[in-house]
């Protein structure tokens, strides 16, 4: 192996050519993006990223809200079965 190798970042696809005996990185090559976004691009963006965000947030006051009810179901199916089980609950001391 007497020749320097090139990478492609699989995030954003840069090329990157590295040398062979020390490692360095030697040059990269950034791809094209197709140019800069216009500014009505760019605030398109801003308002979908802010409308995710508040679907997002929506959603976890939602399971916030119902926390409480869902803690108390668990709760109680799991008495019930404690009940019909009628065995005696381990004790720590008799697993070693």
């Amino acid at each position: 192996m007497d020749e320097d190798f090139r990478v492609t970042c699989p995030c954003c696809n840069t090329k990157i050519l590295v040398d062979y005996k020390t490692g360095a990185v030697l040059s990269h090559e950034r791809p094209d993006d197709g140019g800069h976004k216009t500014f009505e691009q760019m605030v398109a963006d801003n308002t979908k990223r802010k409308k995710d965000a508040e679907d997002v947030f929506s959603q976890a006051v939602r399971e916030h809200e119902n926390r409480e009810e869902l803690l108390d179901k668990k709760f109680k199916e799991a008495f019930e079965r404690a009940e019909k089980d009628g065995s005696p609950p381990p004790h720590p001391f008799e697993y070693d």
